[in-house]
């Protein structure tokens, strides 16, 4: 079984995540593989061509906050990192959960946005209350204005909770998700 994670900036999709390996669960998070791909020799080279040094930090790699700032400015450069980036993504999300022993899921922050709901039995979706959205995203040093950027770029969080076909609500402890997930999975057939 395969199941799509998603949810809004800051709303506690990878706590989400966590309680899912914590039972037992493959997961595979698109953002890590986004990474992956991002560091790739082929990649660097041709983010290089495009941007120049200014994209690298100190020691060569990507530097992925100006590399955000660069992105979520300008949609024909967020177009060519996302046709860079994408196909590769994917390709490793599936070669992740070809594994039939035990369950997977998919964190996918842009899950509907980036329209990849195809391949899962049913898709989560993390959800909490803006105040906390803000407050979490604070504490990871972002800004006011990338905060409102960022949330800007995503599909509205009631829109994604109305896609879903379960919502798990994190604007309390971690045990209160953790309870949530447990009592999800109790509910899904044996691997």
């Amino acid at each position: 079984m395969v199941i799509g994670l998603t949810g809004g900036i800051g709303c506690g999709k990878t706590a989400a995540a966590a309680c899912f390996a914590e039972l037992g669960f493959n997961v595979v998070d698109a953002d890590q593989l986004a990474r992956q791909v991002l560091e790739s020799a082929d990649c660097v080279s041709q983010l290089r061509a495009r941007w120049g040094d200014a994209c690298l930090g100190p020691e060569g790699r990507p530097n992925r906050r100006w590399i955000a700032t660069k992105v979520f400015n300008d949609p024909a450069e967020l177009a060519f990192l996302e046709g860079l980036t994408h196909p590769e993504v994917a390709r490793l999300r599936q070669a992740a959960v070809v594994e039939t022993k035990r369950h997977h899921v998919v964190e996918i922050p842009l899950l509907f946005e980036k329209n990849l709901t195809t391949g899962f039995e049913f898709i989560v979706c993390v959800a909490c209350s803006e105040e906390t959205r803000r407050s979490r995203l604070l504490e990871k040093g972002l800004t006011e204005e990338e905060i409102l950027r960022r949330i800007a770029s995503q599909m509205p969080l009631s829109e994604k909770v109305k896609r879903s076909d379960v919502v798990f609500w994190n604007d309390g402890e971690p045990e209160f998700l953790r309870a949530q997930v447990a009592a999800l999975v109790g509910r899904l057939p044996a691997p």
